[in-house]
């Protein structure tokens, strides 16, 4: 960057917008913005920010919803320590565990992959790969001629 340009490019730019002049707002905007403000101004308190609302309200509204999340603290707390809760919780490890299985089974294949890999040799995996590539190529071309042929405009008609 050449800053003898940048300085240069920024003062054309500087007098070209102040060359410009003021521009006007259109007539109706002063009145649709007051508008606006009067519609929001004249909503309920319950249909406002929570911020806005009546202090006593915001208090009120502030210990229900303290209550609600102790009673939702104190009901998983019992449900943990409950029968039923130790049924949710052996499912869980189920769960748990047969996500275990599947990642230790992608863990194993992923180490057979590269101990194939190193024991193959360069050779045979460029090989394997020219050959993916050609099918991959071979793929691609019939599926658009299928496509062409299939979406091609019918030439030959017969009129009676």
């Amino acid at each position: 960057m050449n800053p003898e340009y940048d300085n240069e490019l920024e003062a054309q730019i500087d007098r070209e917008l102040k060359s410009l002049g003021e521009l006007r707002a259109p007539v109706t905007l002063a009145p649709r913005v007051l508008r606006a403000i009067e519609q929001r101004a004249a909503r309920p308190w319950y249909q406002r920010a929570w911020q806005t609302w009546p202090a006593g309200l915001q208090a009120v509204s502030l210990v229900m919803l303290l209550a609600m999340f102790g009673g939702l603290c104190f009901g998983a707390w019992t449900l943990t320590h409950s029968g039923a809760g130790e049924a949710a919780m052996q499912e869980a490890g189920e769960w748990f565990s047969a996500l275990d299985t599947i990642s230790r089974t992608l863990t194993v294949l992923a180490d057979a992959a590269s101990l194939s890999v190193h024991q193959l040799g360069t050779g045979v995996i460029a090989g394997c790969l020219a050959v993916l590539i050609m099918a991959w190529i071979a793929c691609v071309g019939l599926g658009t001629m299928c496509v062409r042929l299939a979406l091609r405009p019918i030439t030959n008609r017969i009129e009676i």
